[in-house]
């Protein structure tokens, strides 16, 4: 068991080297793609200030606003996975088959590349979320100790592994559904509401609490960004933590049951 989970973590680090490499030939269109990612919360964070100067009553503060739109760009980006289509694709088409009978597994060549595209995004997307956090300096919330970024980053690990999971857990779905797009678009819609991307969830109305604060989306970018930007007391820290975990292990398991069952049913040319 060890010795299998060292070669795929040696495997992991070359294939990832190797996708760095290619990646790297489209610097420009990082930057680009970075700068776009960044313009959505700036236009939400400029649009909900000028509410509050203008006498909105929000049950959250313009410290809370400015912080939450500054490290929204960075936590969506961390966190995010694009392969279900493409593994969608792959296994509609046949062209899993080619991967069966190599040593690495498929899903090691998603992680790679999800990893080396954040690598690099990275190098784009951090220039511009400190120029936004030196405009704003003065109205945003800093944590004083190293806990709580502590804690911010392993809710990102976090964060990032469920949404990957999710996206395996619909990919998987093409094993027995000819065509799986109108679900994840859907999947896309309804996570881009309920994740907090486009409104924080602290906005949404008092009858949703319940719902709102306890579904899987919460956990895959609002509650990592809720950690630094709003006053969660220690045990609303520790319980979101575990709820966030539990949900990682849950679809987790979930999507690994649904990928051996198709790989199981899986008939194409060379299987």
């Amino acid at each position: 068991m060890t010795a299998t989970l060292l070669r795929n973590l040696r495997v992991l680090r070359r294939m990832t080297a190797a996708e760095i490499a290619q990646q790297s030939i489209y610097r420009g269109a990082w930057i680009i793609f970075m700068a776009a990612n960044v313009c959505v919360p700036i236009i939400s964070l400029l649009i909900w200030r000028t509410a509050i100067a203008n006498g909105a009553q929000l049950p959250i503060d313009e410290r809370y606003v400015t912080t939450y739109f500054v490290l929204l760009s960075f936590v969506t980006m961390a966190t995010s996975s694009w392969m279900t289509g493409f593994l969608a694709n792959d296994i509609r088409l046949g062209k899993l088959s080619r991967w069966m009978v190599r040593p690495a597994s498929l899903l090691l060549g998603f992680i790679a590349n999800n990893l080396s595209e954040k690598f690099l995004k990275l190098f784009a997307l951090v220039p511009m979320i400190g120029v936004l956090w030196w405009i704003f300096r003065d109205s945003m919330n800093i944590p004083a100790g190293p806990d709580r970024w502590a804690l911010f980053a392993v809710s990102i690990v976090l964060g990032a592994i469920l949404v990957f999971t999710i996206d395996i857990l619909i990919a998987a779905l093409a094993f027995w559904m000819d065509d799986v797009s109108a679900l994840a678009q859907a999947r896309l819609i309804i996570a881009s509401v309920l994740s907090g991307s486009v409104v924080p969830l602290a906005l949404m109305p008092d009858w949703s609490r319940g719902f709102i604060d306890n579904q899987p989306f919460r956990y895959t970018v609002s509650f990592p960004v809720e950690i630094v930007a709003g006053d969660l007391s220690g045990q609303d820290l520790l319980v979101g933590l575990g709820v966030q975990f539990a949900y990682v292990l849950g679809f987790a398991t979930v999507a690994r049951l649904v990928w051996a069952a198709g790989i199981r049913a899986y008939s194409a040319v060379g299987a």
